[in-house]
């Protein structure tokens, strides 16, 4: 395949925050957990779909440890989710910033009792709560929440953000002298040349990657003098880092690229959008990133690439060398604390007559239209720009039941629709179907659908493998540590499974009034807990227990408990 790159004008001048070891935004912040800051992730680090927005600050393993608020202000929003961040809560301060905590397990009694109350009023355990100044003001070392591992989250831990409060755009926290132990500079792993526009590097028409060892201090290539080139090309850097006490792979702050130690690109991470964060996708080498986890960042801005991490002053970072002399690639990486690495690599012209081949098709998804296309048993329509570059279209049906559409490799800035043919075998079940993503280790994943005119539809984000399904069979309701001998004191605990579709919905009843419970995807438990919030008086009580899958298949649990 050949890169093409378009070449454009740069005219807007990004404002880049001061220097982070130099001028820090605020130094009144206090830390939010009274524990040393020790890290597992940190602001700008390369994640699947997204720069990660904040910090991971380690709590040992464990939960419950007591969150701070770093300064005065007022308890702006309180989300509950299954996914996500869990359970978090948004303070927002006076000089105009908001600080975000995320994967809590609970809070203290004035914050909690408000989004119990809330829960209650919407009789649902997820909920976005937003709040004015006057309902819950907190002061500078409040305790506001306790650590948890809620939501996405793959261990105990504190996810910290600092994000402008009008814009809600995210900021570095390092920015605002939070102490967290670094003397380690980046680790540089690999260096990647890319050909663009029909030209060769090493005489090859593909991206080339090369390992980096370090040698007197400055990182080179593995067993390699020099790289060849025929035109402009593009370069990409592997690179991670560590902080003290740390072996989790972290992200840099700034990246620097010189040809001949003339600057020709410079990122640098002090804050980032949520409107386009997805373009890391086009930032990072993004199947080197999901088929191998190596963390490169190019040095070569996409001409649809609209993040602001760049001094696009400077250009768009492609090479151009006309004359046959050796030159030097250079560069200067370095972490928050100021570490750095420095690398270096020779380049020389190699004027071949060689011609890399475009790709052929005669169909293509073009990046800058919509694209509408049809054939037998299934259509696919994808908005304008949600491409990153135009691709040839390619599909297959296998097993006369799974359809592929494209590779999964390609990126796709915004949704598409899909849209699968129903059945004839399938029409009497039309509210039961949907579509499915078949994954790399053929697990089913749901991504519903909305049937209309024999078709089901559904907003797809990424390139793969789909089918459809249907889904006829209630979840399953199984009561847990419970006997009709026994009286409970605590808690009611329930496991509920689902086959295909997923558990969506789900509510119980006591003495015919809603009451709140927590459900757990990571082990199926659904726990109706018996406290201040929930008052079971001692005695003999009737539970309704209703679970509704996603194509809104339900199942019913009664039955009468004894509280003691």
């Amino acid at each position: 395949m050949i890169l093409k790159f378009k070449f454009f004008n740069f005219f807007l001048i990004p404002i880049f925050l001061v220097n982070a070891q130099s001028n820090l935004i605020d130094t009144s912040f206090r830390s939010p957990i009274g524990i040393p800051l020790n890290l597992s992730g940190d602001f700008g680090e390369l994640r699947s779909n997204h720069f990660h927005t904040g910090l991971d600050i380690k709590t040992n393993g464990k939960t419950n440890y007591k969150m701070y608020a770093i300064q005065d202000g007022f308890v702006s929003r309180i989300n509950i989710s299954h996914w996500g961040y869990g359970k978090a809560i948004y303070v927002d301060h006076p000089n105009g910033y908001t600080s975000v905590y995320a994967h809590l397990s609970r809070f203290p009694e004035k914050i909690e009792k408000v989004i119990r109350e809330y829960q209650y009023q919407k009789q649902n355990e997820s909920v976005t709560l937003l709040l004015d100044s006057s309902k819950i003001p907190v002061a500078k070392s409040e305790v506001i929440a306790y650590s948890g591992n809620t939501g996405s989250s793959s261990g105990p831990h504190l996810h910290f953000e600092i994000r402008e409060t009008k814009s809600e755009k995210p900021v570095n926290p390092l920015l605002f002298n939070f102490e967290v132990p670094d003397h380690r500079s980046p680790l540089i792993r690999n260096i990647k040349f890319y050909p663009l526009d029909g030209t060769t590097i090493n005489n090859k028409c593909q991206p080339s990657s090369f390992k980096a060892i370090k040698n007197n201090g400055v990182f080179i290539l593995d067993q390699v003098s020099k790289i060849t080139f025929s035109g402009p090309f593009g370069v990409g850097v592997d690179v991670v880092d560590y902080f003290d006490n740390s072996s989790n792979k972290c992200g840099v702050y700034s990246i620097k690229m010189y040809l001949d130690n003339q600057l020709k690109f410079s990122q640098k991470m002090d804050k980032l959008d949520f409107s386009t964060n997805r373009d890391i996708n086009i930032h990072k080498d993004y199947i080197e990133y999901h088929n191998k986890r190596r963390h490169f960042h190019k040095s070569f801005i996409h001409y649809n690439n609209k993040l602001e991490i760049y001094d696009t002053t400077l250009g768009n970072g492609v090479v151009h060398i006309n004359d046959s002399n050796e030159h030097e690639i250079k560069y200067v990486i370095k972490d928050f604390a100021g570490n750095k690495s420095v690398a270096k690599v020779k380049v020389i012209l190699n004027q071949n007559n060689q011609i890399c081949s475009a790709v052929t098709s005669k169909e293509w998804l073009k990046e800058d239209a919509e694209n509408t296309i049809q054939k037998e048993g299934f259509k696919i329509s994808l908005p304008s720009n949600a491409l990153y570059d135009s691709v040839a279209f390619n599909f297959q049906w296998k097993n006369e039941k799974t359809l592929k559409i494209m590779n999964k490799n390609i990126p796709l800035r915004e949704k598409f629709i899909l849209s699968m043919k129903l059945g004839t075998q399938m029409d009497s079940l039309f509210d039961k179907a949907f579509i499915a993503e078949i994954n790399s280790k053929n697990r089913v994943i749901n991504r519903k659908g909305e049937y209309k005119e024999g078709w089901v539809s559904s907003q797809i984000k990424s390139f793969g493998n789909y089918q459809l399904m249907v889904d006829t069979k209630p979840p399953i309701i199984q009561q847990l540590y419970f006997s009709k001998e026994e009286a409970v004191s605590k808690k009611l605990t329930f496991k509920i499974t689902d086959n295909l579709s997923g558990l969506q919905h789900y509510n119980v009843w006591i003495d015919d009034v809603w009451v709140l419970s927590n459900y757990s995807f990571r082990n199926n438990r659904l726990i109706v807990p018996f406290d201040k919030y929930c008052p079971i008086n001692n005695g003999t009580h009737s539970c309704r227990v209703e679970a509704i899958d996603e194509r809104n298949n339900i199942s019913e649990l009664k039955f009468e408990f004894t509280k003691k």
